[in-house]
């Protein structure tokens, strides 16, 4: 009996450590002491910084000598540049019952944590913390009464996993008019949190992967899987291994409403006469960003006509060309034959040329002859490689297991499959 006491002690001395919040040195990665310091936080002031004030002046004005001030911002700047803090800013001032400084801690980012604490001769050194963290994977699911924006803040979740989870489906679903209500979407994705050395406890810093997601519409169900590619990107799939990724964007902004649609016989707003409008109108804010809808190469860019401010672009040799048109600026960078990525920003909605307000005019020509670019079907990317394909089959079935897609008696695997990594 007595010979297992050790062991019983080791076990809890190995829990302890298991559960305690530690810091890592973002230099070496080896474990440091917690970040909470060695002040207890009820002496912890909250500093804020104000218009004009630098970090000296915020201290002496907290009643740190002007001594100590000086060496603070000196010893400071060995890990973090104190010209970088901004108005409204918030630094924490550890002090001992003597009002003597013990510690200041500035965090510059989510996961991480920088400042000055006195060493035992005194004198201050500079430290950068790595906030201990963790990634839980989470899974939620819900109805669509009026928008998928709606439905996903009515659940507790924020805007930026609605943006993940609309530009997975992005060429198959127009968010802005193709929900309606009763539709139903599903996510299994990552969140991240980190140790908070203020509050002692766990707080939410962000979203990681979307894992798989799938959107219920009344006569179909459109679900993504998610497989990392050579680059260890996660890339996404359908279970029979088709890429979801397409050589179009359903469209090349977020707007409000489509107030033109392609047409040989349109009365012109402005000119009074009956013209082909060869292309979409998509009404929305001056500066809403515009998307190149494709990978390709940058034929025109300048004033064009009645188009005012406006871009073209070549896609796959010449085959396809896209036009966007009454553009307020253009992206920094960009001229003629540029090469621009799906998805990359080109410009922002305006009202240059013959334009009532702002809106983008959006046209595709196929070889030359302009196309409805609302009726045309994109071309899949990439499908899994064939040596790859048992791998992905194997992970999409679990990730559709997780998410109550394949129902249990369908699916014999309880655990992630091998070589599962998130």
């Amino acid at each position: 009996m007595f010979k297992s006491v050790p062991l019983m002690l080791f076990g809890v001395f190995f829990v302890i450590l298991r559960w305690m919040p530690l810091a890592y040195s973002a230099a070496s990665g080896t474990e440091v002491r917690p970040v909470s310091g060695p002040a207890p936080l009820q002496n912890a002031r909250p500093l804020k910084i104000r218009w004009g004030a630098t970090l000296e002046t915020l201290l002496r004005q907290a009643g740190v000598p002007q001594d100590e001030s000086r060496q603070i911002t000196r010893a400071l700047r060995q890990v973090f540049d104190p010209r970088r803090l901004r108005a409204g800013d918030r630094l924490l001032l550890l002090q001992d019952d003597r009002g003597s400084v013990l510690e200041l801690r500035y965090q510059p980012g989510s996961e991480w944590l920088v400042g000055v604490r006195r060493n035992r001769s005194g004198g201050f050194v500079a430290f950068r913390d790595s906030l201990a963290s963790h990634v839980e994977t989470t899974f939620v699911s819900g109805t669509v009464r009026t928008t998928l924006y709606d439905a996903v803040l009515q659940i507790g979740e924020k805007p930026e996993l609605i943006v993940a989870f609309s530009d997975i489906f992005q060429w198959d679903i127009d968010f802005f008019i193709d929900p309606r209500r009763g539709d139903r979407f599903y996510i299994l994705f990552e969140k991240k949190y980190v140790y908070d050395p203020q509050t002692q406890g766990w707080r939410f810093s962000g979203y990681g992967d979307i894992l798989a997601a799938a959107y219920e519409k009344r006569d179909t169900t459109l679900a993504a899987y998610s497989f990392p590619d050579a680059q260890g990107r996660l890339r996404y799939y359908d279970i029979r291994g088709n890429s979801f990724q397409k050589t179009f964007l359903k469209s090349p902004l977020n707007y409000r409403r489509i107030t033109s649609y392609f047409s040989l016989r349109r009365r012109h707003p402005i000119l009074k006469r009956v013209r082909a409008h060869t292309g979409v109108d998509f009404a929305a804010p001056t500066g809403t960003p515009v998307v190149a809808s494709a990978d390709g190469k940058i034929i025109h860019i300048g004033w064009l006509g009645g188009y005012g401010k406006c871009i073209k672009i070549s896609h796959k040799n010449g085959t396809f060309v896209t036009l966007y048109g009454h553009l307020s600026r253009f992206a920094r960078g960009l001229k003629k034959g540029s090469s621009v990525k799906q998805g990359q920003v080109i410009g922002y909605v305006g009202a240059t040329g013959l334009a009532t307000g702002p809106h983008l005019h959006y046209t595709m020509y196929y070889n030359g002859r302009p196309i409805n670019p609302l009726k045309i079907r994109p071309v899949a990317g990439k499908p899994i490689p064939n040596q790859k394909r048992e791998a992905f089959i194997q992970r999409a079935q679990w990730l559709a297991f997780q998410m109550g897609l394949l129902p249990a008696e369908k699916f014999a695997h309880r655990v992630p499959p091998e070589g599962f990594a998130r």
